[in-house]
């Protein structure tokens, strides 16, 4: 009988919830999500927001600039430019970095590991570590955060063998 009671107390409540939650739902603003979309998402704070939806709704409401996010490529720059309306100055390249580990410094201590929030940077601690190009934003902090300073940031030669395809810009349909 206990048991019979607690089901559809537990029921009640449970319908209570779902129709407070559809009553009282509040809607997102459609164009913060979708500039939130185009970031790299590594909730890395270097544009001194607490994270990408922060920085979006800042960018939405004027307070920030497209360019305010430094891991963001200059396509996502164009991009969110295009879906708030507004214009570059033509200045504006999309330059690529990229982060290089140099071997013979580094001592394994693990702090570029640690503070890179993309997971470009490999290795164990007491080894030496490496940067995965195809992963790395270019965002510097390895390089700020390296004791040695045998992090170096560097701009890839565009040349016939080595061209790079700009990074995938997420597709609206």
């Amino acid at each position: 009988m206990i048991f019979i009671i607690f089901v559809v107390l537990g029921s009640l409540i449970g319908l209570g919830l779902g129709v407070a939650s559809r009553r009282f739902a509040v809607e997102g603003d459609p164009l913060v999500d979708e500039i939130e979309a185009l970031l790299p998402g590594g909730q890395c704070g270097q544009c001194g927001k607490a994270g990408c939806r922060q920085a979006a709704e800042a960018m939405v409401n004027g307070e920030m600039g497209v360019d305010g996010c430094p891991p963001a490529s200059g396509a996502f720059r164009s991009a969110a430019a295009k879906v708030l309306g507004i214009s570059m100055s033509s200045d504006d390249q999309d330059i690529i970095w990229l982060a290089k580990v140099d071997e013979s410094h580094c001592t394994g201590c693990t702090r570029c590991f640690k503070a890179c929030p993309y997971d470009a940077i490999v290795g164990a601690t007491k080894q030496v570590h490496t940067v995965v190009s195809d992963v790395c934003t270019g965002c510097k902090l390895c390089a700020d955060t390296c004791p040695q300073g045998c992090i170096e940031m560097y701009s890839p030669q565009m040349v016939a063998n080595r061209w790079f395809w700009p990074k995938p810009i997420e597709a609206r349909g």
